[in-house]
């Protein structure tokens, strides 16, 4: 995990997740391939080098109902470098 000071996507694909036990808000940047997760302990993190392909399946999963924080943890967490926000 890199820890670095990095500024919040502005971008307005956020989707909140009140319904998730593990993750306020989730973000996507297709142009730096980056996905910003806001968990619900207060900690972001980006995800680095996060393909198009990665966030249209979350969005799909979250839309039939999927776990937010299940899909963050088997598909984001172990493949992805992350940068924690400040």
């Amino acid at each position: 995990m890199i820890q670095m000071r990095r500024k919040r996507l502005t971008n307005k694909s956020k989707v909140y997740t009140p319904n998730s036990e593990t993750t306020i808000s989730l973000n996507y940047s297709s142009v730096l391939e980056v996905l910003e997760v806001e968990f619900t302990g207060g900690k972001i993190y980006h995800y680095l080098q996060v393909k198009p392909e990665v966030w249209e399946d979350y969005l799909t999963e979250v839309k039939m109902g999927g776990s937010s924080g299940a899909f963050v943890n088997a598909r984001i967490k172990p493949y992805y470098d992350a940068a924690r926000l400040e």
